[in-house]
């Protein structure tokens, strides 16, 4: 009869060895505390939250950053190449608004180019380097007088592993913040990349 219960025992006694083996009281699970809830409300946070949307390519974060009346800005060396018209005078603006924004942003995270010539790509990569506070500028238009702006040096990256090609961009992107309603939203990215 005790031969029974030790046999009965020893499965027990393996099945909680190799359990306990498992846990290290050195590296304790990770628990995530966070609400879920994104924050804008500092300048910084809204540019955590622009990385955030390209790292899960987001459009919802992304339309939330932006202001209404948001302008996207070209270079002028860039104007030939993809700028648009939009005030339907013939001519290529160096700027667009909230809608082509959203709508080119969303195509880059899911579907590639309205025309179907490039792909989304596979992989993308947006990297922001926000100055410390002290190097933020005041924009000296009027009207903009509790508005920041932030220049930013940037990596951005699009890998396609179908044809083992990477488009890339950098340079400095200057994030026009403006409040309003107790948070932050971007009102102007000024592009001033290397392509």
């Amino acid at each position: 009869m005790a031969f029974r219960s030790k046999a009965g025992f020893l499965p027990l006694l393996a099945l909680a060895l190799l359990l306990g083996s498992c846990w290290n009281p050195f590296h304790p699970p990770l628990v995530d505390n966070s609400d879920g809830t994104l924050r804008y409300g500092t300048p910084l946070e809204v540019l955590q939250s622009l990385e955030l949307a390209y790292k899960e390519r987001n459009i919802n974060i992304y339309k939330e950053i932006l202001a209404p009346d948001f302008r996207f800005e070209l270079i002028s060396s860039e104007v030939g190449q993809i700028g648009i018209d939009v005030n339907g005078d013939g001519i290529r603006d160096s700027w667009w608004g909230y809608d082509q924004e959203v709508l080119y942003t969303s195509n880059l995270f899911s579907t590639g180019s309205t025309d179907g010539s490039t792909p989304a790509p596979d992989d993308l990569y947006l990297r922001l380097q926000v100055p410390p506070e002290t190097n933020w500028e005041e924009d000296p238009e009027l009207g903009h007088e509790d508005w920041v702006v932030i220049p930013c040096n940037f990596d951005l990256k699009l890998s396609y592993y179908a044809s083992n090609s990477m488009l890339t961009a950098s340079g400095i992107a200057r994030f026009y913040l403006k409040p309003a309603n107790n948070r932050w939203y971007i009102a102007i990215w000024r592009d001033e990349s290397n392509l």
